[in-house]
């Protein structure tokens, strides 16, 4: 692990959500599989909606369907999102000492944000249901923004916080987080408990990555 040390004080930290704050990938799992089941197509293993998981619920069900199949990628998406909706936290909680570290950031003033490619209406909801009163700004997939990597909503966040580039890290646990903060300009810093393995995040150019929550405040400037 290393850390890039900086005069500038950090002012912000935005949070991805799936993988990094909460452990969504059971719900994910189901809410696809549901959909595939409902269609009659082979519902993809656990595994397989872990790999698939990262750029929005449309590539999620696009990776989900056969090869064959890809036109029902709008009708199966609608499934998912309206059985997701309705479970969308049956296994999903935050990780081991996620809201500590919350609870840490925002005594040293920190403003704290989301900033998710997950559709904003469960975003919204999970991040009220788990973390209420936390966060400044909360960004998710809408016809508004391009997905991450675009550094659209990252950029859109830190301004909604009040902060400039280089006052702000950026959490996340995936490649495209990874190319995300590199495209707005931003630190970023990289968990090894979310979805993809340490080995994928220093592929994709990861400098900076931990191995428990409570690590980031060691990044704080």
């Amino acid at each position: 692990m290393s850390k890039n040390r900086r005069a500038v004080p950090t002012k912000c930290v935005l949070f991805d959500m799936d993988g990094t704050l909460c452990n969504t990938w059971l719900d994910l799992a189901r809410a696809v599989q549901a959909a595939m089941i409902d269609h009659s197509f082979p519902p993809p293993t656990d595994e397989d909606v872990l790999r698939f998981v990262g750029n929005g619920s449309f590539k999620l069900i696009e990776l989900a369907l056969p090869p064959d199949k890809k036109e029902y990628i709008t009708e199966c998406e609608r499934y998912f999102q309206d059985y997701y909706r309705a479970h969308l936290t049956v296994h999903t909680a935050p990780y081991a000492g996620i809201t500590e570290t919350l609870s840490e950031l925002k005594k040293r003033g920190i403003s704290l944000g989301v900033v998710s490619n997950k559709s904003i209406g469960p975003l919204t909801e999970i991040v009220s249901a788990f973390f209420p009163m936390t966060f400044g700004a909360v960004f998710g997939g809408s016809p508004e923004r391009p997905l991450k990597p675009a550094p659209d909503m990252l950029l859109a966040a830190a301004e909604a916080l009040g902060a400039a580039k280089d006052e702000v890290i950026y959490v996340g646990d995936s490649d495209v987080d990874v190319a995300a903060a590199r495209n707005a300009g931003f630190k970023g810093v990289f968990c090894s408990w979310g979805f993809q393995p340490r080995e994928k995040l220093t592929a994709a150019g990861a400098e900076n990555i931990i191995d428990s929550p409570p690590e980031l405040i060691n990044y704080i400037d």
